[in-house]
């Protein structure tokens, strides 16, 4: 049997070298699959990588391009067993300290080694958030600009918000894109993740995953998969870094506070227990501490966030708006937290800034 791999890992890529040469690969060998994302890390995590601490070790780099080996410990069957493997880091030409990771190694190795270790490393890496509406728009250019003829939804994970509770599904429908989008509204819930079949005219059918976060799996396709969906996922993970950030007093002289307003475009605290169900979902974030300083018939909550020390005040004093104001530390990684957790658990709005009138 040819090894396709080992000439492949030998090479000094730049980033079209490296597209053109994971394509080649999907075509030449049926079983395998490249996973990537886009992720934020912070110079200091950067460096450690590229200096061999941990359990990286950089192998090359090439006009930002990086190869590096992994190796971590997994206990299976009681015993310790050590994978190792290779991934790519490319650095974002536009966006400083943005990355693409892309492996093609198996799915052990990215789901147990590679994906957590940035997840792990949160808030000095961080990966992003989608809502709806710009993942239905991002699929809908991927099928329409690559002319798929074939374009099926063929599972779902999917989140409902039902009552007071998350309900989690995974369902296998027959649906359009349109149509999945439409039913999941109707559900009054969004999706964990998507996986679909995709084929062009006379060409190959492929198989295809994305998650809320920015993950993407895929067998065929990878080129148009990195230029529709994860250099325009880098600019929002750039984007959300210049709007979220110096959003803290400590970051401002004059220590003003820079609040920021989701709005939903409809009244939806009209009643005493809709500002219940908004607080019991409050009452879910994972890491960090809530105190209800009023209920009704206005809310006024003050979060504090476990992961780095920011913190936060939140009010809903009119019924269309949430008003999120960082207190004197607010890092960007943990305003976009708390935001996704009112979207995931809530329900999503238009983000703004909040215009504050003095008198």
């Amino acid at each position: 049997m040819i090894d396709f791999i080992t000439p492949f890992y030998s090479q000094k890529h730049t980033e079209d070298s490296l597209l053109r040469g994971v394509d080649s690969l999907l075509d030449s060998l049926s079983n395998l699959q490249v996973r990537l994302f886009p992720v934020y890390i912070e110079p200091s995590l950067w460096n450690g990588l590229k200096e061999g601490t941990g359990h990286f070790r950089l192998l090359s780099e090439n006009e930002g391009v990086f190869l590096f080996e992994l190796s971590f410990t997994l206990r299976q069957l009681g015993k310790q067993k050590k994978i190792t493997g290779k991934l790519f880091a490319i650095r974002n030409k536009e966006y400083p300290d943005i990355y693409a990771i892309v492996t093609i190694e198996d799915s052990l190795f990215f789901s147990r080694g590679v994906l957590p270790y940035f997840t792990r490393h949160y808030p000095h890496a961080a990966l992003t958030f989608i809502t709806h509406r710009k993942l239905k728009n991002f699929l809908a250019n991927f099928r329409d600009k690559n002319n798929f003829t074939t374009f099926n939804i063929i599972r779902t994970t999917t989140y409902s918000r039902i009552d007071r509770k998350i309900v989690p599904s995974v369902n296998w429908p027959e649906f359009t894109l349109e149509k999945e989008f439409e039913w999941v509204a109707d559900e009054n819930g969004w999706f964990k993740n998507l996986t679909l079949k995709v084929m062009q005219p006379q060409g190959v059918e492929a198989g295809f995953s994305f998650s809320r976060n920015g993950v993407i799996r895929t067998d065929r396709y990878f080129e148009p998969v990195y230029r529709d969906f994860i250099l325009p996922i880098s600019k929002i993970v750039y984007r959300n870094i210049e709007f979220f950030g110096k959003r803290a007093r400590l970051d401002n002289p004059d220590r003003n506070i820079r609040p920021l307003c989701i709005d939903f475009g409809i009244e939806k605290f009209t009643e005493p227990e809709e500002n219940q169900k908004f607080i019991n979902a409050m009452n879910t974030m994972k890491a960090s501490s809530l105190s209800i300083i009023h209920a009704n018939p206005y809310i006024y909550l003050s979060i504090f966030d476990y992961f780095d020390g920011s913190s936060f005040d939140v009010w809903v004093l009119s019924p269309d708006k949430i008003i999120i104001v960082p207190q004197l530390k607010a890092s960007f990684q943990s305003v976009k937290r708390l935001i996704n957790h009112i979207f995931d658990t809530y329900d999503e709005g238009h983000i703004s800034d909040y215009e504050v009138a003095y008198q």
